[in-house]
């Protein structure tokens, strides 16, 4: 206990003896010259300055970090809307089309349909579709586009269709001349025209438009079937008179179609 005590009277009496030294001495403190003081002054204004403008380097690099990561989400945003605005204005024409088949054709629309590719033998013209049975198609339904007929559906899977187009050698569509009486049956004529036999009273000339007709009944009726481009010479006591007939639809371009309910 004794110990104790004489340690903390110690510490107090060294305590005491340095604030008397910090007295007696503080008026004995020596001075820096004037001289000194003014020759240093431009090394301290120097040095705050050079502090300064490293602040502001070091925050205008930061900014301009900053800014490069916000051009950066800009552009991003920028380039999703132009994906978004590109998806968008491809959908509305989708529609656009298939509401002027559906007010100029007549039938429901059962599927928009990709076209994913074509026969590669070059002995039948035949279409493959991107949907098949499980989007609701099934054999017979009528293939169409706004600016004229392009075939019927033949075969069917989960996830594909073909399409026996018109131009198909195997292809029979019932006609009829859009402005003036005459009946027949358009037959595919490869590469790229029809073959239509009418009946040989029908007043018809290049630049009559042919369009479906209510024969063998695989098709509504009226759509556009294509453009007369040769009405071949008629020989007395033939049959049908013989037409050669441009297709509405450049089938070989065709990147999507409209598939109608079938009648």
């Amino acid at each position: 206990m004794s110990d104790t005590l004489a340690r903390r009277l110690l510490l107090v009496g060294l305590l005491v003896l340095g604030v008397l030294l910090a007295t007696l001495t503080r008026q004995s403190v020596p001075s820096l010259p004037g001289e000194f003081s003014a020759r240093t002054a431009p090394l301290f204004g120097l040095s705050f300055r050079l502090g300064q403008n490293l602040r502001a380097s070091l925050a205008a690099f930061l900014d301009r970090r900053d800014l490069r990561a916000e051009l950066r989400r800009v552009q991003t945003e920028l380039m999703q809307l132009k994906q978004e605005n590109q998806r968008l204005t491809l959908e509305n024409r989708r529609l656009q089309a298939a509401l002027r088949v559906q007010a100029g054709q007549g039938l429901g629309i059962a599927a928009v349909a990709p076209v994913i590719g074509e026969d590669p033998s070059g002995l039948y013209q035949r279409l493959f579709l991107g949907v098949g049975s499980a989007q609701g198609l099934r054999v017979g339904m009528p293939v169409t586009t706004p600016s004229g007929l392009v075939g019927i559906i033949t075969e069917v899977t989960p996830n594909q269709a073909v399409v026996r187009t018109i131009l198909d050698p195997e292809s029979r569509v019932g006609v009829r001349l859009a402005n003036t009486p005459g009946r027949g049956i358009a037959y595919g004529a490869p590469p790229r025209m029809l073959r239509v036999e009418i009946a040989p009273e029908a007043q018809v000339k290049p630049g009559d438009k042919v369009v479906t007709g209510a024969l063998q009944g695989l098709y509504p009726a009226g759509i556009t079937v294509g453009t007369v481009e040769q009405v071949l010479p008629y020989s007395p006591g033939a049959l049908k008179k013989v037409l050669l007939v441009r297709p509405a639809v450049q089938l070989s371009l065709l990147e999507e179609v409209q598939v109608l309910k079938p009648l």
